[in-house]
């Protein structure tokens, strides 16, 4: 890591808790995320909810959106939507707030953030040794995408469902029903579309 891009991580860190929004640092630079639609905070709280259930009583935490995670590889820092982990949680100082392991990494994807939800920033979670599965979510298709690292390379194998068909989340033993999943957005105004700003 070059004197500049430590620098500039040092006060990324140092100034993200009192920051009105929240930040990710990608690449030595720092991008404010802006506020999501409701579309986008419905399935996000949807998903979060059904995640918390699937997995109660097993060793696993789910966190909100409000979880950063920290890529130790690039020292890249980030904010998913829902992350779980099944490990022991490790969290890297002096940043005690910055996930480390996740298991699983979940975007809500919108037509402002879905090429770099699939690009750049999958490619990104690519290098968390620990990470298992990444899951993109999709009000808009009212879609699920998923993939699955294939055990012992860098390979991994993507899946998708839609309508009743399970998308079975085989890392986690977990199965999500998109039907079910985004049946809320049907009690949203027709104008409120799965839409959000920002970069993350």
């Amino acid at each position: 890591m070059n004197g500049d891009h430590e620098r500039i991580l040092d006060e990324y860190l140092a100034t993200e808790e009192r920051s009105p929004v929240r930040r990710e640092f990608l690449g030595g630079e720092v991008f404010a995320m802006g506020g999501a639609r409701p579309a986008h905070n419905v399935v996000t709280s949807r998903l979060t909810a059904e995640m918390d259930a699937a997995l109660r009583g097993r060793p696993c935490l789910v966190f909100s959106a409000d979880q950063r995670v920290h890529l130790e590889a690039t020292e890249d820092d980030c904010y998913p939507d829902p992350v779980v982990t099944c490990e022991p949680p490790r969290f890297v100082p002096p940043a005690p707030d910055s996930l480390v392991n996740p298991t699983a990494i979940f975007e809500v994807v919108s037509p402002t953030t879905e090429s770099w939800d699939r690009g750049g920033k999958f490619t990104l979670y690519q290098s968390i040794p620990s990470l298992a599965l990444y899951v993109l979510v999709d009000p808009a298709r009212r879609r699920v995408e998923w993939y699955t690292r294939v055990e012992g390379s860098d390979a991994w194998l993507y899946r998708s469902a839609a309508g009743d068909t399970p998308a079975r989340l085989d890392p986690l033993g977990v199965t999500l029903v998109p039907d079910t999943l985004f049946a809320a957005l049907d009690l949203l105004p027709p104008d409120e579309g799965p839409i959000s700003q920002g970069r993350g």
